[in-house]
């Protein structure tokens, strides 16, 4: 029986995680980032972005919760 290489080619492209809309992370906000839909857009804003990865967007709101307010 042949087995399947999982070795990566040369010149392949390399897999890339998803990115979803503003939008979609905000509605998503509580359910997979567990904070609140302000937070992320907050957070979205003021990074400027207007798409984001699952990993990027919890990263950003992480970090924007726990800024410090002055």
């Amino acid at each position: 029986m042949p087995q399947k290489s999982t070795e990566k080619k040369p010149g392949a492209p390399a897999p890339t995680a998803a990115e979803y809309s503003a939008q979609e992370l905000i509605a998503a906000a509580r359910s997979a980032f567990g904070v609140s839909p302000d937070i992320m857009a907050a957070a979205l804003k003021t990074a400027g972005l207007t798409r984001a990865t699952k990993a990027k967007a919890r990263e950003l709101a992480e970090n924007f919760a726990k800024r410090e307010v002055k």
